[in-house]
Parts: structure tokens; sequence; C-alpha cells
């Protein structure tokens, strides 16, 4: 009796030997057993350690699957790591709080399935290390290696860009065969782009986590800043009081809310943008953190993006780079 694990899309990998995957993308495996009395496929799932090798958890028959009438099951192990992955890893005030965070690149934990039927214990094992990202439609090729770059623009494109004085962060896949200590996070580090006399942004530098997996950085040249004000509150009021209860008192009109609160929305241009750099430029689109620093030295402030506009224009091969954010944080003050 034998289990056969088959990857449905060709040239993707699901095998005992642990490969890369990206966990926005699907991964469906066809199982099928040679036991044709096999009703039902089961799958054990251990969380491994990416940093350590070592087992934080095992779920028994976690994946549990009736065989069709066809003789086989399909799983998405994507999916199923998705539904096991944990997400809450954005909690960054420096660019040394996101070299450090390796876990929004990579997945802290290795995926290892065993997958076994009500007819055969003998266990088929699929191992997975998933980046953190997914890839367009048009992007997508099925094989995922070391080589798989994890941002738009690769660092010495970002040399020539508006980054004088500012750092980046920038991460690299490890070879996993070339590992021998069971540490497979990705190699990571801060590059601190030189000053020239022409590379130094004007406006703040946006940083944002890349939909391939790693962190994107990009110099502003112009910013336009507006603060909204709003009152909180209603209090039912008449027309205006006195000052003094026992009388004698001045007039003074009474207050009809019980706080304010001001926010902050930040519009920012990079203009003349070659084409290449706008097609990287445009995947900001889409991205779950948007981060604006305003000079050098100041912290990361994470940031709702409202809009973004990155068109590009064939007849001057380029374009102008236009992203909108809001600050989710808001300031207030109470009246009453």
């Amino acid at each position: 009796m034998a289990i056969t694990i088959t990857p449905q899309i060709t040239g993707q990998v699901a095998s005992s030997t642990l490969t890369y995957s990206y966990l926005q993308e699907p991964l469906k495996v066809y199982i099928t057993d040679t036991n044709v009395d096999t009703r039902v496929v089961y799958a054990d799932i251990f969380k491994i350690d990416t940093q350590t090798g070592v087992v934080v958890s095992i779920e028994t028959k976690y994946i549990y699957r009736d065989v069709s009438s066809l003789g086989g099951v399909v799983v998405d192990l994507s999916k199923v790591m998705n539904q096991m992955h944990d997400y809450d890893t954005y909690k960054y005030g420096s660019i040394s709080d996101i070299v450090g965070g390796w876990q929004s690149v990579v997945s802290k934990y290795i995926y290892k399935f065993e997958f076994y039927t009500d007819q055969s214990p003998i266990k088929v094992e699929v191992l997975k290390l998933p980046i953190i990202g997914g890839r367009s439609f048009e992007n997508f090729t099925p094989s995922v290696t070391y080589l798989n770059t994890l941002q738009e623009l690769t660092l010495s494109q970002l040399q020539d860009t508006k980054l004088g004085g500012y750092s980046t962060p920038t991460y690299t896949l490890k070879q996993i065969s070339s590992v021998v200590d069971d540490d497979y996070t990705p190699t990571r580090v801060s590059s601190l782009i030189t000053s020239t006399s022409n590379n130094v942004p004007c406006s703040g530098v946006i940083h944002w986590k890349s939909k391939l997996g790693g962190w994107m950085s990009w110099g502003m040249d112009i910013k336009n800043e507006t603060k909204s004000h709003s009152y909180n509150g209603n209090i039912s009021v008449g027309m205006f009081e006195s000052t003094s209860y026992t009388g004698g008192g001045d007039i003074y009109a009474s207050v009809d809310y019980v706080g304010a609160s001001s926010g902050l929305k930040i519009s920012l241009k990079s203009l003349s943008v070659s084409a290449y750099n706008l097609i990287g430029l445009s995947e900001i689109a889409g991205s779950p953190v948007v981060y604006f620093q305003r000079d050098s030295s100041s912290r990361l402030e994470l940031m709702r993006m409202t809009s973004v506009s990155a068109p590009i224009k064939t007849h001057i091969n380029g374009g102008d780079f236009t992203v909108s954010l809001s600050r989710i944080s808001k300031t207030e003050h109470k009246t009453k």
C-alpha cells in the first residue's frame, strides 16, 4: 500500500525535502492510495521553529478528508498553513525593528505534514517553509527557491533613487541545502544609502511590506500635510448661561460636546519616475502595512494608505508616483 502526493500545478514541489512556497499562493496537492478500500485521508501537522528546528506543537489528524468516488482527495496546503499562521508580526518603530523582525518575511514555523489513511499507517511527509507574500498571476512561476527576489526593486537599483542618508531593510533567503544549524531564518541587513548631491529625499521616505515577502523603501519629493478636526459627543444646552450660580456673574456659552480630536493626512509625490521603477512601486497597492519616516533620524509611523497612483506614461517612459496617507492614531482632548 502506498500514498502518492502530486501537486496539481506542474513545477510546484510537495515532498519530504524542505522547500519554500508563498503563503498567499495556492499549493493544491492530489492524494491517492493504491489500496482501493481507503476511505479517509488524514494528516498530522508539526509546527517546527524556523530558527531552532525544535518541534513547537503537533496537531493530530488536523486534516481529515473523505476519499471521493474518483479515488483521491485534494488539499490546499497553503490554506492549511494560513489557518495556523500567526499574522501578529507588525510591531515596528524603526528600521532596526524591521530588520530584526524576520517573521514578517518568512513564517516563524516550518510546517511538516504527515499524511496517512485509514488503511495504511505508513506516513508520507511534506515539508514547507512559507514566504509571507504572494505573486500576481502574470508573475507566477511554480518553482520557488532561495534565488527568488523578496522585493520589487533590488538594493542596487535603490542606490540610484532618492534614499540618500536613509537606511532600508534588505532580506535574502538562505539556500536550504546549505543550512547546517537548523536556522532557516533569512539573511537580513540594514543598508544605508550613501548621500549625494541629488539623491536626498525632500519630503521623507515611505517603507512598506512587499507582496514578494520582503520590504520596500522609496524617497518622496513633495509633501502636503492637512490636519483634520472633529468634535466628540453631544450635550443638550440652552442659549447662554451665567458664570455664577448665585447671581452677579457674566454670561458664557456652554459647551455642547465632550471632547475634540485631531488627525493628519499626508499627500506625497515622487516626480519623474522611470517606467521600470513605477511598475515596482505600483505594487504598494494592497500592501498590508505602510510606514512613513519624516527624516533619517525619526521613528517610523504606521499609516493607513488611502490612495496610490503610479500611472506609466509610455510617451515619456515614466511618470509621477503619488501616495496619500492618513494617521491611524488621533490626538484627543476632553472638555468634560
